[in-house]
């Protein structure tokens, strides 16, 4: 329609909704096209085959169907829209609108999976209830991996693969066990991580199966891999999206050729109870979005589910909290830890700066990189501080002229790797146990958050004085447009000396021109010795920490399992210290950290800056390695309780989770509470940490 200027803003509100709807800024296909090509700012457009075969047997794109393919499109094309209407589409293209686009073809593949039950194609989406939709949330919220919740890969994965070696040639399967011995090496490693469910006496004839079919590809860091997109092909044929995205690895499957796979020393104690494996809230309310707008199928005139059903799913909050808590560090543990960091840091810190530094000097001035050296002359080029303390090679995974072009496994075996570690073999090695020890440090005396951890910026994380610290708050979006508040926190004198360290080297690193620019402050060299520093990341920053523990070998479990530290469970430590500094009748250490001389503004200071989920854990996690010891006299209500709610007469013979656990419950309840009591006596104020229990419960 043609209109006067001066009303031509009235336009698109004229605009038929079918037409509108019939375009969107990534569709590079005719509307009508069975195969769409999209593009999210990619340099190539990907494409989408509408040809699907439904539980009838017929094609989604035959004539018969032509309202339910149009109701999928009109769907898709309406999910990327603004919720303000279908008048504009939203912002950032390669952003909001690529997830939205991804939810809405992951609920396509829940209705087409469940097209039989749902009668699509005798009803069309117009037969979708209340009771439909909201099974559609909980399926998508149930489980955090969409592989999981969605598309169920593991279990489906199993079938086939035992499908795939039931109708395999047995004599051609003992064939290629006998050519290719490495299908039938399973590693300690993915034994331990194995959650396929398949016999391990059977993985070889699987493997081999698989190999028949010509289903295993190259892969970088596991070897080679089961096809896991051509294997999706032949499972998911009745969806959209499924059938060509890649799925997770399982590592049970993997042929190994010789690469080794080990990153930790032994297999790790579980940080947290339970298997909270739900999506986070507000990736639930954007899926519960874009399933909303399928309400713009009433606008185009197509079969659409009730608008009643429809403000119902609207309105629907599902429980999404898990029981799963993430387990409290034994408080020796972190207070032996912190110590060691400390004491590497002053020992190696300033030796390992600066051999990085000349390495990085020596490769610029001559034009080469690091795995271009011989070991010989990158200790040489390390210096003397270096050999004295063990240092005989660049890394202990990095490739160089030594180790030549050999299939052989650089990190050889896992005890050799771990012997090496520890007696100081490896350069690159002891910087990233280096890098975890500021992390630890900093990450025990700051309470931060692990994102906010990564962020910290090399040429910005301190104010002028350098005696605060400068990061942005992680949960601090509300009424900022998605932007992070900045805050700023005291930081104790030993972090600033290890993050200037940390920051010095990045300076020198610029002047040299081996980095462009100053990174975040974890910046780690690449254990495989290729040039420059890659920016953290939270698999950088946990490897560092697993470094760390396995170079001063944290304790391990009845299991065998080792403790390896994360930043979630240090936040909780930094409130336990003030709890440990109560015990010991002194708060010179927090005192000292905070610059506070009360002990209640200590206190203050403490409840302010901790998440009171962390605040309870700590407290009951306090008190259980309390009545585990000497100090179980000072909560004797305490104790009676728990005797008479679990059962638990012997403390001492309780895991001290299990009892942090039992306390935490009581707490949560409102049945206990636990906080400290201050007082003066002749040598000034102190405090004692007292559990109040409520009047009725004993």
């Amino acid at each position: 329609m043609h209109l006067p200027p001066e009303i031509s803003f009235l336009k698109p509100f004229l605009i038929e909704a079918k037409d509108t709807y019939r375009t969107a800024v990534w569709l590079k296909s005719d509307f009508d096209a069975p195969i769409w090509a999209y593009n999210f700012d990619s340099k190539e457009s990907s494409t989408l085959d509408w040809n699907i075969i439904l539980d009838d047997g017929s094609l989604l794109t035959s004539k018969e169907n032509s309202d339910l393919l149009n109701s999928f499109k009109f769907f898709l094309t309406a999910s990327t829209r603004s919720v303000a209407g279908y008048m504009s589409e939203t912002n950032d293209l390669g952003g909001q609108q690529r997830t939205r686009f991804r939810q809405a073809l992951l609920i396509i593949d829940c209705f087409l999976q469940n097209a039989d039950r749902y009668g699509l194609t005798t009803y069309g989406l117009g037969g979708l209830t209340a009771g439909n939709l909201r099974e559609i949330l909980e399926q998508i919220a149930s489980n955090s991996l969409t592989s999981e919740s969605i598309y169920n890969w593991t279990k489906e994965l199993q079938i086939y693969c035992l499908k795939s070696y039931e109708c395999a040639d047995k004599a051609a399967i003992q064939m290629a066990l006998q050519m290719l011995p490495q299908l039938s090496i399973i590693t300690p490693e993915q034994e331990e991580n194995d959650e396929l469910g398949i016999p391990h006496q059977m993985i070889p004839s699987v493997r081999a199966a698989l190999h028949l079919k010509n289903l295993y590809i190259n892969h970088k860091s596991h070897g080679k891999v089961p096809n896991s997109i051509a294997i999706s092909q032949d499972i998911y044929r009745r969806c959209l999206w499924g059938k060509n995205n890649a799925k997770p690895v399982h590592e049970i499957l993997c042929i190994q050729n010789n690469i080794s796979q080990f990153t930790r020393e032994y297999q790790g104690i579980k940080v947290t109870t339970g298997t909270p494996q739900k999506i986070q809230y507000q990736e639930y309310c954007g899926y519960r979005t874009v399933l909303y707008n399928i309400g713009a199928l009433h606008e185009v005139g197509l079969p659409a589910p009730p608008i009643d059903a429809l403000m119902e799913i609207e309105r629907l909050e599902l429980d999404l909290s898990t029981t799963g808590r993430h387990r409290t560090l034994p408080s020796t543990l972190v207070f032996k830890c912190l110590r060691q960091a400390i004491e590497f840091h002053l020992e190696h810190g300033e030796k390992l700066r600066k051999g990085l530094c000349r390495l990085a000097l020596y490769c610029k001035i001559n034009k080469t990189r690091p795995t271009k050296l011989t070991n010989e002359k990158a200790i040489e080029v390390l210096g003397s501080e270096l050999v004295k303390i063990g240092v005989r090679q660049l890394g202990l995974s990095c490739r160089n002229l030594d180790s030549g072009k050999s299939n052989r496994s650089i990190k050889g075996e896992k005890t050799e790797y771990f012997n090496k570690l520890r007696s100081n073999s490896g350069f690159l090695d002891l910087i990233g146990v280096y890098i975890g020890s500021v992390q630890l440090v900093v990450g025990v005396l700051m309470a931060r958050r692990v994102t906010e951890m990564c962020g910290l910026q090399s040429n910005s994380c301190f104010d002028d004085s350098e005696q605060w610290l400068l990061f942005y708050n992680g949960k601090s979006t509300r009424s900022l447009f998605g932007l992070r508040r900045r805050v700023a926190r005291p930081i104790e004198p030993i972090a600033v000396e290890m993050i200037k360290n940390l920051i010095h080297m990045q300076k020198v690193l610029v002047r040299i021109g081996y980095i462009d620019n100053m990174m975040t402050l974890f910046a780690t060299p690449s254990f495989k010795g290729i040039n420059s520093l890659t920016n953290a990341s939270l698999t950088s920053y946990n490897r560092n920490l697993d470094l760390l523990c396995d170079y001063f070998e944290t304790p391990l479990n009845h299991l065998n399992q080792r403790y390896y530290i994360r930043q979630h469970q240090l936040r909780r430590f930094f409130a336990m210290l003030f709890f440990y500094c109560g015990s010991f009748a002194k708060l010179d250490t927090l005192q000292w950290m905070l610059g506070h001389g009360d002990i209640k503004h200590v206190w203050h200071y403490i409840t302010e800056t901790t998440d009171g989920a962390v605040l309870e854990s700590a407290k009951a996690h306090y008190v259980a390695e309390s009545m585990q010891g000497e100090n179980i006299q000072y909560f004797t209500d305490l104790a009676n309780l728990i005797k008479k709610r679990y059962g638990t007469e012997d403390f001492s013979l309780l895991d001290t989770n299990d009892l942090e656990d039992h306390i935490l419950d009581l707490i949560q309840q409102g049945l206990v509470d636990i906080q400290p009591e201050f007082f003066t006596d002749e040598t000034g104020e102190q405090f004692k940490i007292v559990a109040k229990v409520s009047r009725g419960t004993l």
